[in-house]
């Protein structure tokens, strides 16, 4: 039986040739022409600006721009409040369909002309949805009726208190408290962002706390507006501390009821290598007295510890919990680069061999072994000398901090007999240890005075004179009786006329004479002289009294 054409309003029209599948199409058209009316902005809204900028001196009156929503999801019918100005498409679906396009009255109701008319505000989306449904199923026979919501109210909201532009704003009632304190330019330096307070109409109040909210993901904590709230951001006034292992150790606005518990999860929670079962709370027990205690974070009692103002919270870490060491292997290594290893059990051997041992080009008589943080602990004479400029340093101390330079945290260790088996040679690696297998040289670096520095072919059996004449012989201002040897294996500094022959990778130093400063030398020489003058004058006069 078909529905009687008196029982729709007008402009909906039914036509009796129409098949079932017809019909549907027909509706189901309808309803995405009002979603797209609404989508564009077929009615006017109100902007979202702050009711004070809209009232600046000299400014015209502000001009209504469409709004659409943006939505992060579906809407939820359990947790949406209907109120005035949602807007509905119901469509009722029998041997015909009839659609209508109502918006809920200022005083909360649905009015389906010629059916029905339905209080909706203040309740559940879905609440609503069955109420309407119901209501028409009392009007019409072997129907079925179908709800939708296709147009968000706007609503204004009065934002006060700590907050940039405080004002009324315009939202939705799928805005979360946190937008609309964004939209008022957010709290203020010195405002809170987790005792904000929203007063509903009803009287109701509900506390926002942006910063659980942004920490934590806990939704109630940041819940959505409804029409008439005020929402007022206060004054931060009381804070409490958490240090240590935990993912965001700082200073955190206090709430009423915080508990170690909840500042830990406030913090982000536990870190690697939390100690958990004994977390040291430091609570005032007066105005300037303090005590000290541990409580078992993790039992309830221990977590549920409240905390007052000033009250701090400190959590321990284990000693080298999960450490990760490790070596860098440096050369003419078949796999070069970083290699795990375990400290007091991995020796030299060991990581050679795990970066593919030593290349044919590789020179195991001139590779180190590099300590960054050496056993006998800092060298406090090298950090002085570090401090001090050459110009003031002896000569003593010049050579010193020049050897030391070259060679800090070198370990002297024989490769050779390392990789060969000799366990005192294989010695055990530190977490940051370098291992540096340089490629084998042929030749012998002359530098300083000579006519040409650089390097020269070794030639087995050789000493240092052999590489100078090589070298173009000594220049104008070398220092012959000062020439020095250094080891390309060990660094060792020799005086060149005790060196032996020279091994390939081996250096020779020429150092330069020092000029002269005739004209001091003069000055001391004529100061010297008068003084002796003098003296002579003084004891030829006592003699002749």
């Amino acid at each position: 039986m078909f529905l009687p054409r008196d029982a729709f309003p007008s402009g909906v029209t039914m036509d009796r040739s129409f098949s079932r599948f017809g019909s549907i199409f027909l509706s189901v058209l309808l309803v995405l022409l009002a979603t797209s009316l609404v989508a564009t902005g077929a009615d006017t809204r109100v902007t979202d600006v702050g009711v004070a900028s809209a009232q600046r001196p000299g400014a015209g009156p502000a001009l209504a721009a469409p709004v659409v929503p943006v939505l992060q999801g579906p809407v939820d019918d359990g947790t949406y409040i209907v109120g005035p100005g949602d807007r509905f498409s119901i469509t009722v679906w029998g041997q015909g369909v009839a659609s209508h396009l109502v918006t809920v009255t200022p005083e909360g109701e649905l009015v389906i002309a010629s059916v029905a008319t339905v209080p909706v505000a203040g309740k559940l989306l879905r609440d609503a949805k069955v109420d309407v449904a119901k209501s028409l199923e009392l009007f019409y026979h072997n129907v079925e009726v179908s709800v939708s919501l296709v147009g968000l109210r706007r609503m204004l909201v009065n934002v006060l208190g700590g907050v940039k532009v405080p004002g009324s704003y315009a939202g939705t009632a799928l805005d979360l408290a946190g937008e609309l304190v964004r939209k008022a330019g957010g709290p203020a330096p010195d405002a809170s962002s987790r005792n904000i307070r929203i007063t509903r109409r009803n009287g109701q109040e509900h506390q926002v706390d942006l910063v659980r909210y942004r920490n934590t993901g806990d939704v109630a904590a940041n819940p959505p507006i409804l029409d008439g709230d005020v929402i007022f951001v206060p004054h931060a006034v009381e804070f409490v501390h958490i240090e240590g292992a935990v993912a965001a150790p700082a200073r955190y606005e206090r709430i009423a009821g915080e508990t170690v518990g909840s500042l830990i999860e406030l913090a982000g929670g536990f870190a690697r290598g939390a100690v958990r079962d004994s977390v040291e709370v430091r609570q005032f027990v007066d105005d300037r007295e303090m005590r000290s205690f541990f409580v078992d974070a993790r039992s309830p009692a221990g977590a549920g510890t409240e905390l007052g103002d000033g009250d701090q919270v400190y959590v321990r870490e284990l000693n080298e919990w999960r450490r990760v060491t490790s070596v860098e292997v440096e050369g003419e290594v078949e796999r070069p680069g970083p290699c795990g290893i375990s400290e007091g059990t991995d020796r030299l051997s060991d990581v050679i061999r795990w970066a593919g041992g030593p290349t044919a080009e590789a020179s195991l008589e001139d590779a180190r072994l590099i300590r960054t943080v050496p056993w006998g602990g800092p060298d406090v004479e090298f950090t002085r000398l570090q401090e001090m400029p050459v110009s003031e340093m002896t000569e003593m101390e010049y050579d010193y901090f020049r050897i030391r330079s070259r060679d800090r945290g070198t370990v002297v260790v024989d490769f050779v007999r390392a990789l060969g088996g000799d366990e005192s040679e294989d010695v055990l690696l530190l977490d940051g240890d370098r291992v540096v297998v340089p490629k084998r040289t042929t030749t012998v670096e002359v530098i300083g005075q000579v006519v040409d520095p650089g390097e020269v072919k070794h030639m087995p059996g050789k000493r240092y004179d052999y590489y100078i004449k090589e070298a173009g012989g000594y220049g104008s201002a070398a220092r012959k009786d000062r020439v020095r040897v250094v080891s390309g294996s060990t660094g060792e500094w020799m005086d060149a006329r005790r060196a032996n022959v020279l091994s390939p990778g081996d250096v020779v130093w020429v150092p330069e004479r020092p000029e002269t400063d005739w004209w001091k030398v003069t000055k001391e020489i004529a100061a010297f002289l008068t003084s002796v003058a003098t003296v002579y004058i003084v004891v030829d006069q006592a003699v002749g009294n």
